[in-house]
């Protein structure tokens, strides 16, 4: 049985923009993440982390986060399920998982946290770092997930500027949460919306969905106004995209959230995805548009490095399948969980970056 130590030295600071939408399927939801790091990363600008596909199977012990944020505030665990990731470092901590009962969980950053205190009366106490291999290890919905947050489960450790994270959770249930942690209070979300990106609260995000209800996707008739000059008649609609107007275009987390919640909602309502394969299609161009390029996201001094898209992934709960490709290699692989030869007690781990584009030359099959 071997101890699986969680260290947090290399994602805190990692997890600085992230973005989290689903898509509705025949066959299910469609998951979707992006991964940024940024700042305080321990590696040069023009470096990536060094990202790793781990395979965690059942009966793995779980040594807990020992580093300055818990110390021995925390405890260990033993898995229960098998369950596939991205994590940093070789023995990483995980951004981002989905098990073998199609419990999805992904960590992004929250800099408005603040956890909980240590519980001595028989809570277990999870540091906040290993909140994500906890939950994809130990629970099979969002209903059980949710239950002992509430009843049994405490999660403590003290941030720092760079260490702050909440969760979003989906199950093939077709039920999402979000977990926060304000003031020292747990706060559980009904993920409705099936969107969430970083700071502020969930409920800022929600509120501010508001303020963008003029988007559409009708023609703009305005022929009530409209007035017959020596160009013509104005104000007319000459060109495609108008009822996207004022849509965010910038990469703040509250500018992702309501692009991702528009743009899904209204391709789902206009064009619904009638397969899989169609969901995924769709999912894969919406994160495209939440996609950040290196080079482009001011650094505040003391920064080391740029944010941008480390990688994305799909997650299909009522498969159990995972889909990750990086930033460097745009080609989707994907993992079928269902199939897949996980040993009891062990993990294994292979790197993200495989140094290869995804461009395949076709030349010779012309």
């Amino acid at each position: 049985m071997k101890s699986f130590a969680v260290a947090s030295a290399l994602l805190v600071g990692a997890a600085r923009g992230c973005s989290y939408f689903t898509i509705e399927t025949p066959e299910g939801e469609v998951v979707t993440r992006t991964m940024e790091y940024g700042g305080t990363a321990p590696l040069s600008k023009d470096v990536p982390l060094p990202w790793n596909l781990a395979k965690i199977g059942q009966g793995t012990v779980f040594s807990h986060d020992k580093s300055q944020q818990c110390d021995t505030m925390a405890q260990d665990w033993k898995g229960k399920y098998n369950h596939v990731g991205i994590g940093v470092g070789p023995q990483p901590i995980l951004g981002e998982a989905i098990n073998t009962e199609g419990l999805s969980v992904q960590t992004h950053t929250l800099r408005l946290s603040q956890y909980q205190k240590p519980n001595t009366t028989g809570t277990t106490n999870i540091c906040f770092t290993d909140l994500l291999p906890y939950i994809a290890s130990s629970f099979a919905s969002v209903a059980e997930v949710s239950d002992a947050l509430k009843n049994s489960v405490s999660v403590v450790g003290e941030s720092d500027p760079d260490a702050y994270f909440h969760w979003a959770v989906t199950d093939k249930y077709h039920q999402a949460i979000v977990i926060e942690y304000v003031n020292g209070q747990l706060n559980i979300h009904n993920n409705t919306v099936r969107v969430m990106t970083n700071d502020p609260h969930f409920d800022f995000h929600l509120q501010n969905l508001n303020q963008y209800v003029w988007i559409g996707t009708s023609w703009s008739n305005q022929t009530a106004i409209s007035v017959d000059s020596e160009i013509g008649v104005v104000p007319k609609q000459i060109s495609h995209g108008i009822n996207l107007g004022g849509i965010p275009g910038d990469i703040s987390p509250p500018s992702r959230f309501v692009k991702a919640f528009y743009l899904k909602q209204y391709s789902q309502l206009n064009v619904a995805p009638e397969s899989l394969s169609e969901g995924i299609v769709l999912a894969t161009s919406i994160l495209n548009t939440v996609f950040i390029p290196k080079g482009v996201v001011g650094m505040k001094p003391g920064d080391m490095s740029y944010d941008f898209t480390e990688f994305s992934t799909l997650k299909i709960p009522s498969k159990a399948q995972f889909y990750f490709k990086s930033y460097h290699n745009n080609q989707w692989r994907m993992i079928d969980l269902s199939k897949y030869a996980f040993e009891d007690g062990k993990s294994s781990l292979d790197a993200l970056n495989d140094g290869e584009s995804g461009i395949k030359d076709v030349t010779a099959d012309m």
